[in-house]
Parts: structure tokens; C-alpha cells; sequence
């Protein structure tokens, strides 16, 4: 009996070690995970656990644990892989992003957005919408969209001459995922720069107008003195000035139809411009030819340059047309006997062609309007002069289509230097040809 006891009190003390040796065990492995779920916790994704007892169950626990911190890494390096490239593509974008959480706050803003509203990110962080827009109409649309989810789109100005559509685009979330389930929504501002199709859309507007405007008066001309002579009981000197007027207005819708043709045409091939190399003295040799005839039978005199081999980058039959209209413009508003001269500076790599007239110049008010299309500083002379009001529009299309630049320089009663510069070319033409 006493060996019995004894037997069982040996048994009962060895199984209390054994579950001693056991808790003290688990204990060490539950300490082990719990330090390795907490660096998981922390951000460190590369931590694993590996086995030094090789017990099965241990090696069934760690092999779970670690592939389930593999697939955690796996996934976050898949976002954030995804992150970088959507962050590179937003700040990238030519339209303007900016996000708005909530409570009306600036969370994110992107470069375009900073380079439409001139306002670096720094100015954006978590600040009111009211602070950073200061607009009554785009704020109102904003808190509509923040509280009720109500999109809305419009147009914005603001400076002069930006003109902006706005697109708000409110953003619904689980409440759950919110602080409070207060009903609002973040929003997405989306905002592109429209103020050249705007400045197009004036210009279309003002062609149509003008164009209009232009056929509007020789076509009633030619309509009138047409049904007066119809009518009959015209005497023979009358019809003939009629008839002469009918022919001039004919001719000056002529003009103007070719105008635009030309106009049209060097719009369409802008981008097919292919410059060579061209004597600069041939050319105008060949422009003053061809406009001679028209400035003798008024008394004027052009006087070129002697001869210079002079060579720049243009397309010849465009840059013949640049004199041809330069010199008519001259013609139109110098007085008879007077002269008009054409030379140029050789620049370090331009020439910069002057054509200069001493007739009537050009008010101070209308320097930077005379190349606008049907601009005319004298309507009634340049109408008088078979004028089409395009010709310095056509001559400042084609110099920027060459790369060039063109302006005037002129003072009131004094005549007009208009100018237009070109890239000149060292080696010779024949040479450059071949």
C-alpha cells in the first residue's frame, strides 16, 4: 500500500511538471506570436516565425502565420506599387484635381491645380474651400455637393482671360467608415483650362461677323446700281460709272474671297510649312516687279538695298507674298511722290527685314490691332483702296509659321516702319541646294 502511494504521488508530481514544462511553453509561444502579430501591426511586413523545437504543432502554427505575413507583404507592396503609379498619373494630368473631404477641408491638390489657380500646395493643406476658392457661386456649389451629394458643373473666371469649367463630382462612403454617420460626402473637384477654345470660339464669332459685315456692303452696291440700270432711262455717262462701280465692288469681293481662300489655306498647311534655303534679294526683286507698275502710277518710289547675298531660312512664293502685301499696304496710305524703302539688320543669327513708308502712319491705340484680321485703322481709305482688311493678318500667319516674328513702329502723320525677322543661313544657296 505504501509503494502504491508512493508510486502515485511520484505519478502525480511528474504529470504537474510535465504541465508546468507545458504552460511555461505555451506561454513562450504565445509571447513569441504576440511579438510577431505586434511587428506585423507596426509596419514591419518581413517578420516570420521559425520553429527551434520542431514540434508539430508548432511548425503547423508558424508555417500559417508566415505565409499569411508573406501574402500581407505581397498585397502591400501590390498597393503601394499601384499607389505610385496613380500618384504619378494625377500629378501629371493637365486637369486640375482637387479633393475635398467632408468638413469642406483641402485633403489633396495636384500640380495643374496649382498651376491654374497660381496657388502652391502649401496654400491648400487643410484649408477651408471659402479660404482657398473665394468664390460666392463655386462655394455654394461646393457645400450643396458636400451635404447633399448634389454634382454640379459651371464655368469659372478667375483672372482675366482664364476662363475654367468646374466639374464637382460628390464621393458617397460606408458610414461605418466615417467618424459620425452625418449623411455628408467628400468631393472631387475636377477643373481644365478652357480660355483658348473660348478665345477661338470670340475669333469664329468675330470672322463670321466680320466676313458678313465685308460682302454686306459691295453686295448691296452691286444689287442697286444693278436694278437702277434695269430700270432703264440712264444716260450713257451715268451707266458707264455704274457700270465701273459694279465692276470694282466685284473686284474688291474678289479680292476678299482670295484673301480667305489664301488665309484658309495657310492655316490648313501650318503644320506642312517646309523652309528652304532663299535669297532675301531675289525675292524682293521679284515682289517690287511684280508691285512696281501700281506704285508708278502714283508717283512713289521703292528703293531697295544694293544687292547682298543675303540668305534666310523661308519658303520662297510665301515670303514673296509677305513683300507683296508689306508694299501694297505701303502704297495704300503713302501720298504720291513719296517714297518707300526696304532694308534689313543682319543679327547675330535673324535679318530683320523694315519696310518703311512716310504716309500717315498709325494712331498709338492701334499698334497692336493693325494684324488683326479686318482691323483698319482707316476703314474709309483702306475700302476706297480695294483694302480686304487681311493682308497684315496673312503676313503675320505666314512670318510665324516660318519661325519669325513681325510688328510695326509707327508715330501718327510720320509714316510706318513694319518689320518681320527671319532666320538668316551662313553658307550660300547654290551650296545649301545641293
Amino acid at each position: 500500500m505504501t509503494s502504491f502511494l508512493l508510486g502515485l504521488a511520484i505519478g502525480l508530481a511528474l504529470l504537474a511538471a510535465g504541465m508546468l514544462v507545458q504552460a511555461a511553453a505555451f506561454r513562450k509561444l504565445r509571447s513569441y506570436l504576440r511579438d510577431a502579430m505586434d511587428a506585423i501591426v507596426e509596419g514591419r511586413y518581413d517578420v516570420r516565425m521559425y520553429d527551434y523545437r520542431n514540434r508539430p504543432s508548432e511548425v503547423v502554427l508558424f508555417r500559417q502565420f508566415n505565409r499569411m505575413a508573406e501574402r500581407i507583404e505581397e498585397t502591400l507592396a501590390d498597393m503601394s506599387q499601384e499607389r505610385d503609379i496613380l500618384r504619378h498619373i494625377l500629378q501629371n494630368m493637365t486637369t486640375g484635381v482637387i479633393y475635398l473631404r467632408s468638413d469642406g477641408q483641402v485633403q489633396m491638390v495636384n500640380h495643374a491645380a496649382e498651376r491654374l489657380f497660381r496657388r502652391p500646395s502649401e496654400q491648400w493643406q487643410d484649408r477651408d474651400h471659402w479660404m482657398v476658392f473665394r468664390n460666392y457661386n463655386l462655394g455654394s456649389a461646393i457645400d450643396h455637393a458636400l451635404l447633399f451629394g448634389t454634382p454640379w458643373s459651371g464655368e469659372l473666371v478667375i483672372r482675366e482671360g482664364v476662363t475654367l469649367t468646374v466639374r464637382l463630382v460628390p464621393i458617397s462612403a460606408d458610414p461605418r467608415l466615417r467618424a459620425k454617420a452625418d449623411g455628408a460626402h467628400d468631393v472631387l473637384m475636377l477643373v481644365n483650362d478652357v480660355s483658348e477654345w473660348r478665345r477661338l470660339e470670340r475669333m469664329r464669332s468675330e470672322f463670321v461677323a466680320n466676313v458678313s459685315h465685308e460682302l454686306k456692303t459691295p453686295i448691296a452696291a452691286i444689287r442697286g446700281f444693278a436694278e437702277t440700270l434695269l430700270d432703264g432711262g440712264v444716260d450713257e455717262e451715268a451707266q458707264q460709272k455704274f457700270l465701273q462701280t459694279i465692276y470694282d465692288e466685284s473686284m474688291r469681293m474678289g479680292n476678299l474671297v482670295s484673301d480667305l481662300l489664301e488665309l484658309s489655306k495657310l492655316e490648313a498647311t501650318d503644320s506642312r510649312v517646309d523652309p528652304v534655303a532663299v535669297d532675301l534679294y531675289e525675292v524682293l526683286e521679284r515682289a517690287v516687279d511684280r508691285i512696281g507698275p501700281t506704285a508708278s502710277e502714283r508717283g512713289i518710289r521703292i528703293v531697295i538695298p544694293p544687292r547682298d547675298p543675303v540668305q534666310v531660312w523661308a519658303e520662297p512664293d510665301m515670303l514673296l507674298q509677305v513683300f507683296l502685301n508689306l508694299l501694297a499696304n505701303a502704297i495704300h496710305y503713302s501720298p504720291p511722290q513719296s517714297t518707300i524703302r526696304v532694308t534689313w539688320d543682319v543679327l547675330v543669327d535673324r535679318i530683320k527685314v523694315h519696310v518703311q513708308d512716310n504716309g500717315i502712319g498709325i494712331p498709338q491705340e492701334s499698334l497692336d490691332r493693325v494684324f488683326e484680321r479686318f482691323y483698319r485703322v482707316h476703314k474709309d481709305r483702306s475700302r476706297a483702296s480695294g483694302g480686304t482688311g487681311l493682308g497684315l493678318a496673312i503676313v503675320k500667319h505666314i512670318i510665324s509659321s516660318l519661325g519669325g516674328e513681325v510688328g510695326v513702329e509707327s508715330e501718327e502723320g510720320k509714316g510706318s516702319d513694319f518689320w518681320f525677322t527671319l532666320s538668316r543661313l551662313d553658307r550660300p544657296v547654290s551650296a545649301r541646294s545641293r
